[in-house]
C-alpha cells in the first residue's frame, strides 16, 4: 500500500511540475495579451542607445531593433532604460521582457540568459594618445586601460593584454575622458562607439585607434531562459527584418556610409557561433 501511495504522489508531482513549466514558458502569450514588449535599453551609448536632445526620447540602433521585433510580434515597444550592470538582473527578475542593450555573447552570460540570433558584429578596439608611442596591443601590456564597468571589453583586455591594469568607470563618457586627461594610457570599447567619441569631441588630432582588434563579439537580444516560444518568435522576427531589408536600413541609418562612422555592414542576422 505504501508503494502504491508513493507512486501516486510521485505521478501527481510530475504532472504538477509539467503543468507549471508549461505555464511558465508562455511568456510570448503574456506579451501579446498585454500588447507591449518591454525592452531593456541603454541611454548612454550613442549610436546604440542615447537620449535625443530634441525629443528627450531614447533612440539608436538597438532601440530600432527592439521596435522592429515588437512590430513583427504585433505589439508596441515599451522602452526601459537600464545600466550595463543591471541588464541581466532586470531581465531575470521579470522587469523587462527582452534586452536590446549592446549585449555581447559570452559563455558565462549564456549560463544566465538565452540569446537570440546575432544582429550585430562588434569589433573591440583601443584608443590611445597620438603622441604616446603606443602602436600595438603589446605596447599596452603594462599600461592602464579604462573601460566601462561590467562590459565585455574588460574580458577582451584581460585575455589579450593580461599585464594591463583595467580601470573601471560607470559609463563610457567618463572612461573616455580619463584617456583625454591622460589618467589612463588607453580606452577600450566597440570600434563604432570609439570613433563616435573621437569625432564628436573633435579629438581626431590627438587620439588614434589601434588597428588590431582586441577581439570581436556577436550581439544578441537577451531573453529569459526556458522561454522557447518567445525565443523562436524573436528569431523569426529578426530574420524577417533581414529578408525585408529593414536590418540593413537600421545599420545604414546609424552606422552606414552617410553617418559619422562610414562603416560597411559585413554581417547578417544569423545564429550565434558558439
Amino acid at each position: 500500500m505504501k508503494i502504491v501511495t508513493f507512486g501516486r504522489v510521485a505521478a501527481f508531482a510530475l504532472l504538477a511540475s509539467t503543468f507549471s513549466a508549461a505555464v511558465h514558458a508562455d511568456q510570448l502569450a503574456d506579451i501579446k495579451t498585454r500588447g507591449t514588449l518591454v525592452c531593456g535599453v541603454l541611454s548612454t551609448l550613442d549610436p546604440f542607445g542615447s537620449i535625443d536632445p530634441k525629443t528627450r526620447e531614447v533612440v539608436g540602433y538597438d532601440v530600432d531593433f527592439c521596435k522592429g521585433v515588437a512590430k513583427q510580434l504585433g505589439v508596441k515597444a515599451e522602452l526601459r532604460q537600464l545600466s550595463l550592470d543591471a541588464r541581466i538582473p532586470e531581465l531575470n527578475q521579470g522587469r523587462v521582457d527582452i534586452l536590446a542593450a549592446v549585449l555581447g555573447y559570452t559563455p558565462a552570460r549564456a549560463t544566465q540568459i538565452a540569446f537570440s540570433d546575432s544582429y550585430f558584429l562588434s569589433l573591440q578596439k583601443l584608443a590611445v594618445q597620438q603622441d604616446s608611442g603606443l602602436d600595438s596591443l603589446a605596447d599596452l601590456n603594462d599600461k592602464r586601460i579604462s573601460s566601462i564597468k561590467g562590459s565585455s571589453t574588460q574580458n577582451f583586455v584581460r585575455a589579450t593584454i593580461p599585464g594591463a591594469k583595467i580601470v573601471s568607470y560607470d559609463d563610457a563618457p567618463s572612461a573616455f575622458m580619463a584617456l583625454t586627461q591622460r589618467k589612463v594610457d588607453g580606452f577600450g570599447l566597440t570600434e563604432a562607439m570609439l570613433r563616435r567619441f573621437i569625432v564628436k569631441l573633435g579629438t581626431e588630432a590627438t587620439l588614434k585607434v589601434i588597428d588590431a582588434p582586441l577581439g570581436q563579439e556577436q550581439w544578441g537580444l537577451g531573453l529569459k531562459k526556458d522561454e522557447p516560444q518567445l525565443l523562436a518568435a524573436v528569431n523569426k522576427a529578426l530574420n524577417e527584418m533581414e529578408s525585408t531589408g529593414e536590418a540593413q536600413t537600421i545599420f545604414d541609418k546609424w552606422l552606414g556610409k552617410d553617418s559619422v562612422y562610414h562603416m560597411d555592414r559585413t554581417f547578417k542576422v544569423e545564429p550565434i557561433k558558439l
